[in-house]
């Protein structure tokens, strides 16, 4: 009974969430296909199906426009290394209007199962978290923005929710492949990586043999995908460090350098190194093996991110579930509705008055609030399943 009631409760804020989504957003997401950001994702692997290079510096804003993609030729390479070249070929088959609407269903999909196995994991018994979270998944700022331009988010969330699933159910092999995704958007896994690539090695951990097989298979499955692409299109390097990696595209990131700028004028800026170590500091005050170093270090990657944008705050929704699981009920109800409030009412005012800069606030608030939440757990080593039940008051889903 108490399953079935989470799970009504979920449903019933996906299916808020998704109406308010088409009901405020269909005709402006109908209008921007073909000029979104799907049609920049889409253009790489269309010109590579096409024969064209889609690292030609001197030719690729005609070959966008050859392809479809004409409107968005802000870039002098493609956007993306050759691994996400190839690995959408299959997206490239269809025209811009299938393929978004293909990429779109995966995307949320994928989310919602992902993110309900995460809930029934760690927030067993905890209805309005289920009923909450579902709502934030279709309509916080962070997941209007991704659903509307047809970013990447929906894929990273579900893949990140995943791999802690699989490594809780003891599943090395899929949780290897699965942090492939990574590769995709680097910066935004660099703290998360190492958080649990920290964990699965630590010695005397709950399962070493799980983790350095996870790592194993991460480690390898990346080198063997970096390696084959690079053989398929070598004239990726250097031009797509030149003309991508080393400059900054696009609009202006959400970084915590961006938001002290934005506070306190360019010199601000110096702020943001020694925030980002002290941040980093007190991370490491986690025992790997406690509940509190996985949430802590999954929202310092989005916090301490060295390029990113609003809708990448959607990820802050699994670090948000699981550090629920290992807190007591009043500390639970804390982070969660405080999680809510950041990505729904004060992300959507940051986005109407156009103050992007401000965004990287709601990262560094959601690490500060839960690293002291679970600041009294940071020498506790318990097994997640265990603490996870006790503090949940549940038996296991």
């Amino acid at each position: 009974m108490t399953l079935r009631r989470t799970d009504v409760a979920y449903f019933v804020g996906l299916a808020v969430g998704l109406a308010g989504l088409l009901i405020f957003f269909w005709n402006l997401r109908v209008a921007m296909i073909g000029v979104d950001d799907f049609a920049t994702i889409w253009a790489g692997p269309r010109a590579f199906l096409l024969g064209f290079d889609p690292y030609d510096p001197v030719r690729w804003r005609d070959t966008q426009v050859s392809v479809g993609a004409g409107q968005n030729l802000f870039s002098a390479v493609y956007l993306y290394p050759p691994w996400v070249t190839i690995a959408l070929v299959p997206f490239a088959l269809l025209s811009t209007r299938d393929g978004v609407a293909v990429w779109t269903l995966i995307g949320m999909l994928s989310a919602v199962v992902a993110m309900r196995g995460l809930l029934r994991a760690y927030l067993p018994q905890v209805d309005w978290a289920h009923g909450l979270v579902g709502l934030l998944l279709m309509i916080s700022a962070p997941a209007a923005v991704t659903f509307l331009t047809g970013q990447w988010t929906f894929f990273c969330v579900a893949a990140l929710a995943a791999i802690v699933l699989c490594l809780r159910a003891k599943r090395p092999l899929p949780a290897g492949l699965l942090a492939l995704t990574m590769l995709v958007k680097p910066p935004l896994f660099v703290f998360a990586a190492l958080g649990l690539g920290v964990q699965a090695l630590w010695p005397q951990g709950p399962d070493p043999q799980t983790g350095r097989r996870f790592v194993r298979v991460a480690v390898g499955a990346g080198l063997a995908t970096i390696a084959i692409s690079w053989l398929i299109i070598p004239s990726w390097w250097p031009a797509w460090f030149e003309h991508i990696a080393v400059v900054q595209v696009g609009i202006e990131p959400v970084t915590i350098h961006t938001l002290f700028i934005q506070l306190f004028g360019q010199s601000g800026g110096w702020l943001a190194p020694p925030v980002l170590l002290a941040m980093v500091f007190a991370a490491l005050q986690f025992d790997p093996r406690s509940d509190g170093w996985l949430p802590v270090w999954l929202t310092l990657s989005s916090a301490g991110v060295v390029y990113s944008n609003t809708y990448d705050l959607l990820l802050l929704i699994v670090p948000i579930v699981i550090a629920g699981g290992a807190l007591s009920p009043r500390r639970r109800a804390l982070v969660i509705l405080t999680g809510a409030v950041l990505l729904l009412p004060v992300m959507w005012y940051l986005h109407t008055i156009y103050v992007r800069g401000y965004a990287a606030g709601v990262a560094l608030l959601m690490f500060v609030i839960i690293t002291a939440a679970l600041w009294p757990k940071r020498r506790e080593v318990r097994g997640i399943a265990t603490s996870t039940r006790d503090n949940a008051g549940s038996s296991r889903p």
